[in-house]
């Protein structure tokens, strides 16, 4: 149970008591706490959510325009004390929260796995093993046995100790003490305190087998708890589904940002699920992580080694990547364009890996002109990497009516590796497929949609910026749209060449 109460806004002076593990707050009409749009305009749709995790409670910034505060810090997310005042946007509505937990990692699940021990195991007498082993000492001392006495003693304070450490509580280590000691003590002080001695270890054991009785039953507790992550996954994932759907058909630019933030707050979700199963299971997180067919894969894989990776590719992205690699596969030409990709490809990676650049850019000169260094376009680009005089002059290359050497591969290469290099310099690394973008359609066209995108709030932050932002909202020309699904075709079909009978 959270209780959240409303110190200042809308809301103030309100309090409300929530049993859900995950609390909704926002403006939009599903948020479990709700603010009023026109009197707390600091706070999103979708602003942030209220997480119990591993026993413990989060508040998780749910890509919010405005930023979700704790003591004036922004975070992304943040384990909550009891009490603590969250903020939700700079100059936002402050609120506090209080929760029923004990506040500890793990708690939650303790919890539970004491109480069903306490309906399911047998009781066992509780022998305080410190109490025992200082008896055990005593008794030895009036024997005369001083060394094995000391020996208890040093025992009885090691098990004290560790119990200090635990809280007060069993530390585990009784067992692991007990059996040193026991290793130490010469065979005959064991004849004459055997019983003692016996009493002791009977005890532990049975400590032990509670242990064992109580781990079964947190064993049985991960399993449910795994099951109801991968459902509640799943059900995320339709919904996701469901938005971009409605994206892609969307045309109104007011519901096409509100679906995002929506896609935001659920993607951020599925990603909080997916962290969570993985403490308990890495194995089935990373299975459903990488769930979806072999474009999905192919897709991730290539997005990953730029730091791009995104948890929802765009349906109509994908659709239009698919209809490439067919439309690649289908064509009579494609072992002839490969093999004159391969004919070029080592100068290409020559060049390329001098900068550091993947080798999955240079896929551009297949999008160009399918690796043809003689290749001209009517608007005046020519050579394999289809560059215009005035690019080519700056960088280095010579074109006068004399000589152009654009139509030199090695020369045009090593031009065009230097001009990726700077789009990603520019863009950022992970906006590689903006890189590509702008090799199509030119800098200043991006860089003007940028611009745009810059005079919104918050429109100089990364995901504003962010290449998929700019596919989603449509602010990118058709032709930039299918430009990067047509280059991404080209590295996928290559990659899998041997699978398509392009090699031997």
């Amino acid at each position: 149970m959270i209780r959240i109460t409303h110190l200042s806004g809308s809301q103030k002076g309100k309090t409300a008591n929530c049993a859900k593990a995950t609390v909704r707050v926002g403006r939009a009409s599903d948020c479990d706490v709700r603010f009023d749009a026109a009197q707390d305009p600091k706070v999103s749709n979708h602003h942030a959510e209220f997480l119990f995790e591993d026993g413990c409670w989060f508040v998780v910034d749910t890509a919010s325009t405005n930023g979700t505060l704790v003591e004036g810090r922004r975070i992304a997310k943040h384990r909550l004390r009891a009490g603590e005042q969250v903020q939700l946007g700079k100059g936002g509505p402050l609120i506090q929260v209080e929760f029923d937990v004990v506040d500890g990692p793990g708690v939650g699940l303790k919890t539970e796995a004491v109480a069903l021990t306490s309906r399911h195991a047998p009781a066992a007498p509780r022998i305080d093993a410190t109490a025992e082993l200082s008896r055990i000492a005593s008794d030895l001392k009036q024997s005369a046995d001083t060394a094995t006495a000391n020996l208890a003693e040093i025992a009885a304070r090691k098990v004290a100790e560790e119990r200090a450490k635990a809280g007060g509580r069993s530390s585990g280590q009784t067992m692991l003490i007990m059996a040193g000691a026991l290793k130490q003590v010469q065979h005959s002080t064991k004849a004459r305190t055997a019983k003692r001695w016996i009493k002791v270890v009977a005890a532990v054991a049975g400590l032990a087998a509670v242990v064992v009785a109580v781990m079964g039953i947190v064993i049985a507790h991960q399993k449910r708890q795994i099951e109801q992550l991968v459902k509640q996954k799943e059900r995320i994932d339709k919904e996701i589904e469901t938005v971009e759907q409605q994206m892609s058909e969307e045309a109104d630019p007011d519901r096409l940002a509100a679906l995002e933030e929506k896609l935001n707050t659920l993607t951020g979700n599925a990603q909080n699920t997916l962290a969570a199963l993985g403490k308990s299971d890495k194995s089935k997180a990373a299975a459903l992580a990488e769930s979806g067919d072999e474009l999905d894969r192919g897709i991730r894989e290539i997005l990953r080694k730029f730091d791009a990776d995104t948890y929802a590719v765009p349906p109509i992205f994908k659709e239009r990547l698919r209809f490439h690699v067919d439309e690649l596969l289908n064509s009579p030409n494609l072992k002839f364009i490969y093999g004159r990709k391969q004919r070029y490809w080592p100068m290409i990676t020559r060049q390329f890996s001098a900068l550091g650049l993947p080798e999955e850019m240079a896929y551009v000169a297949w999008a160009e002109t399918q690796f043809d260094p003689r290749a001209k376009s009517a608007a005046g680009a020519a050579g394999m990497w289809q560059m215009m005089p005035g690019t080519a002059q700056t960088y280095g290359l010579r074109v006068d009516a004399q000589v152009d050497e654009r139509y030199d591969p090695d020369k045009q290469t090593r031009a065009a590796a230097r001009h990726l290099a700077n789009l990603l310099a520019e863009y950022g690394s992970d906006s590689f497929m903006l890189a590509m973008a702008s090799y199509n359609r030119g800098e200043a066209g991006v860089r003007r949609v940028l611009h745009q995108i810059a005079q919104e709030p918050g429109g100089f932050r990364k995901e504003k910026r962010d290449f998929w932002h700019l596919y989603r909202l449509r602010k990118l020309p058709e032709e930039t749209r299918e430009y990067v699904p047509k280059v991404l075709a080209a590295a996928i079909v290559s990659r899998d060449a041997k699978r398509f009978g392009l090699e031997n």
